[in-house]
This record gives C-alpha cells, structure tokens and sequence, in this order.
C-alpha cells in the first residue's frame, strides 16, 4: 500500500463566473478529454444535453463507455451550472470522480487488511477510535468497550491526509464506507480545487443531516 502524502498549494482563481475555478469550464472539458485519450479506456460513451430549457438551467449528462459501466455500475451522470459550457464540465467532471472513486476502491492495493489493534500493534498511525464515536453520534459508550467490540474484526484500511496538522493517518476505510458509501469524494481542475469541492460536499451533507435528525 502505497502512501501519498497531500500538501496544499496556492491555487489561484482563473474563472469566476458564478463559479470559482482554476481555468475555464472549456479548458476542464478540452483537459478532461485529453486524459480520456491517454486512459486507453471506454470510459466516456457522450455528453448529452438533456433539460427543455423551461427552468432556463442547462443540465447535461455523461453516458458512460463500457469500462466507466462495468466499474462504477450506473449508466450515467448529470451535470448543471449557469451557462451550458459549465454543465457540459460539471458532468465530466461527475464521470471522472466517480470513475476514479470506484476505481480506487476495487483496488486491493490501495488498503492494508485488520483489526484495529493489528493495526496500532503494527505501528501505524491510527485514526483515533473516538472519531469513530463521533462519526455515528455515540456519547454513550466508550472508546475503550469500542476498541474491544472491534477485536477480531478485520477493516480495509488506507492512507489519508490530515491537512490542519500536516500529518499521515491511517483510517478505517470500511467504518466510514459504511456509514457514509461516497459522500464526499470530489474532482477538480487542481488538487486544490477537487479537495475544497469534497469539503463543501461534507458541510452541505452534514448540514442536511443535522436539520433532518434534530428536526429543525
């Protein structure tokens, strides 16, 4: 398992309208099929515009090839923005993150297999088991009866960034799989810009789920 460790850089803003990107939404279409080509891959079968115009917001979809079909398991994405050329991106866009997300994760290469405590015991730096309290709402148990709830039962686990402390981590991927399936996962023109948009998907994910449980 290999570690790809995630530093940030500068990514300035290069297009702003109604949106903020690192280049235009033609210079994402023209990169993102030129990518295509170098892929070898049936991955995208075509972008095909499909709203009536009556809402006046253009929306697009991206059918995808043979092997995006056998990979990700449904036939299509869609795309919106202001302008066609914006949705005409965001759909291939949509295509190449979930093409990548489901690639990434039918790759046995990108996880190590155990439990939690063959995992500290092995030396890795772990996610700290109170996330995992914290990611299903749990006050009520401890991390100590978790860990031990936990032993015996093998977890693919992978490597992630953790950006506010610049550091490697080691965590469950199946434990947040399970309760999450592909909240998140994000692409962009830059890394930068793919992370922010996976961070703004979360808080606009979490937001929803808080008004829903509370009842607000």
């Amino acid at each position: 398992m290999e570690k790809k460790t995630i530093k940030l850089n500068d990514c300035r803003k290069q297009y702003t309208y109604d949106q903020d990107k690192a280049c235009t939404p033609q210079k994402t279409i023209d990169h993102f099929m030129t990518r295509l080509e170098e892929a070898n891959l049936d991955i995208l079968e075509e972008v095909r515009r499909i709203d009536t115009g009556r809402l006046d917001i253009p929306v697009y979809f991206s059918v995808c090839g043979k092997d995006a079909l056998k990979t990700i398991g449904t036939k299509k994405q869609m795309g919106k923005g202001s302008t066609p050329v914006q949705s005409r991106a965001s759909a291939c866009m949509e295509l190449g993150e979930r093409f990548s997300f489901f690639s990434f994760i039918k790759n046995s290469d990108n996880f190590v297999v155990g439990d939690y405590d063959a995992m500290i015991q092995a030396g890795y730096p772990v996610l700290d088991i109170e996330y995992l309290l914290a990611s299903v709402h749990d006050d009520s148990h401890s991390p100590e009866l978790l860990k031990e709830l936990l032993t015996g039962l093998p977890m693919q686990w992978t490597w992630a960034t953790n950006l506010s402390r610049e550091e490697d981590v080691l965590v469950p991927f199946s434990w947040f799989y399970a309760i999450n399936e592909f909240n998140g996962p994000a692409a962009g023109n830059t890394y930068e810009e793919a992370i922010l948009q996976g961070v703004c998907e979360i808080i606009e994910r979490h937001v929803c789920a808080v008004i829903s449980r509370e009842r607000l």
